[in-house]
C-alpha cells in the first residue's frame, strides 16, 4: 500500500527547520555545493546520493547514459555532511536533479519533511509505486503522495555463530521461549548468549526496533497516525510497555557490562566463538563477517521474535531513498531514471552489489544472499519500518538512546523512560 492510498497524515509544525537555516547556510561554502545546470540541458542529470548509494549505482549509472545517451553527473557524501548541504542547496535553488533523502520524518531532509513543503517531485502516478510495500509506503511520502524510491532496503537481524549451534546442538530459535532457552543454554555452557556493544547506544535502539515490529507496529499499523492526533502515547499503550520489559529481560543475557562495551568489540567475540548470537543491522553484515576466518560462512541470520507465535514475527526493514529536485528543470528525465532502476534486473543489480534487500521486494535469484533466511517474511510482507522512521522529530529517537542506557543500568524505570519519550515526541506534533 503506498502512501496515496492512506489516510492524510497529521502535518506538525516544523519551526526548527527555519530556525537552523541561518546554521545552514553558512556551510555552503565548505564540502560539496552542486551549482546546477542553469540551461535545462535534458542530456545531464546531476545526482547527489550516500557513498553507499554512489557505489551500488556505479554500474546503473554506465548502463543508463548508453541506453540513454545522456550523462550522469553524480556526487556523493557521508549522510552527515549531505544532510547538511542538501537543506542548503534546496533552499539557495541549487540541489542536484536527483537526491537522497531519509525516510518518514527521521530528519529535516526527509522524504515526509520535504514532501510537505512540495520540494519533491511527485511520483505517485509511476509503475513502481503500485508495488511498494506498506513497511516501505509509509516512509516514502507525505501522507498524499509517493514521492521518494527505494533503491534498497536495509534489515534489523540477529546473526549466529554456526559452529557454536552446532556444537551445543541448538536450534534456530522462532518464538521468545525458545530464544530465552537457547539464551539458557548457551550461558550454561559458558558462552556469553547475546554480544551486545551498547556503548553509545546506537546499538540499544536495534533492539527497541525489533521487538517494537511485532509488539507494536505489526498489531497496530496505525498507531503512529493516532499518537501524532494526540489519541494515544508510549506511555498509554501497553504493548511499547512489553517491548521495554523484554528489553530489559534480554539485558540479562548480554554482554557483561554491555553499556561501556564498543559494538565492534562485542562483534569479535561472537566470531571467535565466545558468544552465541548478536543482533545488527543487515549492512553491518560485511565487518562481521571480516572478523572470522571463515567469512560469512561462520555466521547465519534469523528473524529475533518477540512473542510466541512464530507466524507472527515480522522483520523491521529501512529503506533507502532517492527523490527528485522538484525544482529540476529537469523532473521528467529524473523520474525517467527512476523508471529504469525500478526494472526487475536492476533491483537485483543494485541489491547484489551491496548485499541488501531488493528495494521494491522482488527477491526472486536471492538464494545465494547472506539475508536468504528471512527473505520469505519479506515476500510474505512481514516488515515493518523502524520505530523511529514514523516519530516526528529526531529527539525522540535521542531520547531513546539516552533514557534506554539509563534504564539498563537500573537508574530509570520503563514508566519515566515513556514519559520521556512522550514529552520529546510532542514537541515534534505542535
Amino acid at each position: 500500500m503506498s502512501p496515496n492510498h492512506m489516510a492524510r497524515r497529521h502535518r506538525p509544525a516544523r519551526a526548527g527547520l527555519a530556525a537552523g537555516l541561518t546554521t545552514l547556510l553558512a556551510l555552503s561554502g565548505c564540502g560539496f555545493v552542486n551549482t546546477g545546470d542553469g540551461d535545462g540541458d535534458a542530456a545531464t542529470l546531476t545526482t547527489y546520493t550516500s557513498p553507499e548509494q554512489n557505489t551500488g549505482l556505479a554500474d546503473l549509472y554506465a548502463a543508463y547514459e548508453e541506453q540513454e545517451g545522456v550523462t550522469v553527473d553524480a556526487s556523493h557524501a557521508a549522510a552527515e555532511e549531505l544532510n547538511q548541504q542538501l537543506r542548503v542547496q534546496l533552499t539557495s535553488g541549487t540541489a542536484p536533479d536527483i537526491i537522497r533523502v531519509s525516510p518518514g520524518y527521521s530528519s529535516p531532509v526527509s522524504a515526509g519533511v520535504l514532501g510537505e513543503a512540495d520540494e519533491l517531485a511527485d511520483l505517485s502516478d509511476s509503475e513502481w509505486a503500485s508495488r511498494l510495500d506498506e513497511s516501505t509506503g509509509v516512509l516514502a511520502g507525505d501522507g498524499e503522495r509517493t514521492v521518494a524510491y527505494p533503491v534498497g532496503r536495509n534489515a534489523i537481524v540477529a546473526a549466529y555463530n554456526k559452529e557454536v549451534f552446532e556444537e551445543l546442538s541448538l536450534e534456530v530459535p522462532t518464538t521468545w521461549s525458545e530464544l530465552l532457552a537457547v539464551c539458557e543454554e548457551l550461558e550454561a555452557a559458558g558462552k556469553t548468549p547475546i554480544a551486545a556493544g551498547l556503548s553509545g547506544g546506537v546499538y540499544l535502539q536495534f533492539f527497541v526496533y525489533a521487538l517494537a515490529g511485532t509488539l507494536v507496529h505489526a498489531e497496530q499499523p496505525d498507531l503512529d497516525e493516532r499518537m501524532r492526533a494526540g489519541e494515544t502515547s508510549f506511555a498509554d499503550e501497553a504493548a511499547w510497555t512489553e517491548v521495554f520489559e523484554k528489553l530489559t529481560e534480554l539485558n540479562e543475557y548480554f554482554t557483561p557490562d554491555a553499556l561501556g562495551v564498543p559494538a565492534d568489540q562485542a562483534q569479535q567475540a561472537l566470531a571467535r566463538g565466545e558468544a552465541g548470537m548478536t543482533l545488527l543491522v543487515s549492512a553491518g553484515l560485511p565487518q562481521l563477517y571480516d572478523y572470522a576466518a571463515e567469512g560469512s560462512d561462520a555466521f547465519e541470520v534469523f528473524a529475533l521474535p518477540a512473542n510466541d507465535d512464530p507466524d507472527a514475527t515480522v522483520l523491521p526493514t529501512a529503506p533507502d531513498f532517492l527523490a527528485v529536485n522538484a525544482a529540476s528543470p529537469r523532473v521528467d528525465e529524473a523520474r525517467t531514471f527512476l523508471d529504469f532502476l525500478a526494472e526487475p534486473e536492476n533491483i537485483e543489480a543494485y541489491a547484489n552489489t551491496l548485499g541488501v534487500l531488493p528495494g521494491l521486494g522482488e527477491t526472486a535469484q536471492a538464494a545465494d544472499s547472506p539475508l536468504a533466511p528471512v527473505l520469505p517474511l519479506v515476500d510474505a510482507g512481514r516488515t515493518a519500518p523502524y520505530a523511529n522512521y514514523l516519530w516526528p522529530n529526531g529527539d525522540t529517537q535521542q531520547t531513546l538512546l539516552q533514557s534506554g542506557q539509563q534504564l539498563l543500568a537500573g537508574e530509570i524505570g520503563i514508566p519515566a523512560l515513556l514519559d520521556e519519550l512522550d514529552e520529546q515526541y510532542a514537541k515534534g506534533t505542535r
